[in-house]
């Protein structure tokens, strides 16, 4: 997880920098530790296409499974890489950087490998309908291992269940962006309100009646649990009641 944003010398903060947000959380895909010198981590940056390099004092550790295609090596001088193997090879970067398309292949296949197999931490148990008690149970575990507030925990299980249902393709950019905002930290309170508005339109459509007849009508009901940036514990306890009511039986 991103915390403070450093200077390129390490000495000072900064509010933003390119390719990272505050508070969010990114796959580490090789690591570079120098003698007496820095901790580089090789990351996948907001884009979620491209590669950057940054100091480890930007980051914290949310979950410390190590790919099973990293290797180490120790290179002259003393410098400790770990990646995967075909990417410690001599000039494998330089082909890369080069457009050698065969380094191109070799780097979206390893990264295919590390991203398919991420785990989310706290929530790699959450693999059946749980009522409304154990739902905010959950989240308050979640929001302990992630050392964040109970709301957002709740709306991580939320989404973590919404993201395993059939979306409707007009709510596929409502979900992406409730995704981007909760696991990302990308977007802002506001982002949220426009996309709840674009929920409840597509609610509108429907007779008010028909809501709870339909999967596409309960799946936006759903997704408006996890359109809210804020809640206290009688919304965290209105909000599990309301989920649990609606989703199980479109899962």
């Amino acid at each position: 997880m991103c915390t403070p944003l450093l200077t390129n010398d390490g000495q000072g903060t900064l509010e933003s920098s390119p390719g990272l947000s505050l508070d969010a959380e990114y796959q580490v895909v090789s690591l570079l530790a120098y003698p007496a010198g820095p901790v580089l981590l090789h990351l996948v940056i907001d884009d979620e296409h491209s590669l950057a390099w940054f100091d480890s004092r930007t980051f914290i550790t949310v979950d410390g499974t190590v790919p099973d295609s990293w290797e180490a090596r120790i290179r002259e001088g003393g410098t400790l890489d770990f990646a995967p193997a075909s990417w410690l090879v001599p000039g494998f970067w330089e082909d890369y950087y080069d457009g050698d398309p065969a380094a191109a292949e070799t780097v979206k296949t390893e990264l295919g490998k590390m991203m398919g197999t991420r785990r989310e931490p706290g929530l790699s148990d959450l693999s059946a309908p749980m009522t409304a008690m154990e739902l905010r149970s959950a989240a308050e575990q979640l929001a302990t291992i992630r050392a964040t507030d109970p709301w957002k925990g709740l709306m991580l299980v939320l989404l973590h269940f919404i993201k395993e249902l059939t979306v409707p393709m007009k709510l596929q950019p409502i979900l992406e962006t409730a995704d981007a905002y909760w696991t990302l930290g990308k977007g802002t309170p506001d982002t949220l309100e426009s996309a709840t508005a674009s929920c409840r339109d597509y609610l509108d459509a429907f007779e008010t009646h028909t809501h709870l007849d339909n999967p596409e009508t309960k799946f936006a009901l759903a997704l408006l649990c996890i359109m809210e940036p804020l809640g206290d514990a009688d919304a965290m306890s209105g909000t599990a009641d309301w989920f649990a009511g609606v989703v199980w039986d479109i899962w």
